[in-house]
């Protein structure tokens, strides 16, 4: 009994790793437009979203409860959420995301600009 609870404690802790996030879906947007590219983080669902910047060090993520996923289907590459800047300059400027695949847009700081939203990680 003891060796079936210790191999079983064992098998979770090799397991737990794989349902931690990942990188589900990005969106990219074309260079030189002033949208940066996205990366969303989790496991079925969004958890996280990263934005890289350029010259920057590493990705930055947004900060939970500062963006609300309206819809998200990953098999569809569906996605629309808002983004409301809590006031932070080293953060992107608020904006929106809306679209399929490559048919995405994004409305930030007055422009739209259609980028691919692709989940095939």
């Amino acid at each position: 009994m003891k060796t079936t609870w210790a191999i079983s404690a064992a098998l979770f802790l090799v397991a737990a790793p794989a349902t931690a996030s990942s990188t589900m879906c990005t969106f990219t947007a074309p260079s030189g437009s002033p949208a940066n590219d996205l990366e969303f983080l989790g496991y079925g669902e969004i958890q996280q979203i990263l934005f890289h910047l350029p010259r920057s060090d590493g990705p930055k993520s947004l900060p939970s409860g500062s963006y609300q996923v309206i819809e998200f289907e990953e098999m569809t590459r569906t996605i629309s959420l808002t983004y409301r800047n809590p006031g932070n300059p080293q953060l992107l400027p608020s904006f929106t995301l809306k679209g399929v695949g490559k048919n995405t847009l994004m409305g930030i700081v007055g422009k739209t600009i259609a980028g691919e939203f692709k989940c095939d990680h």
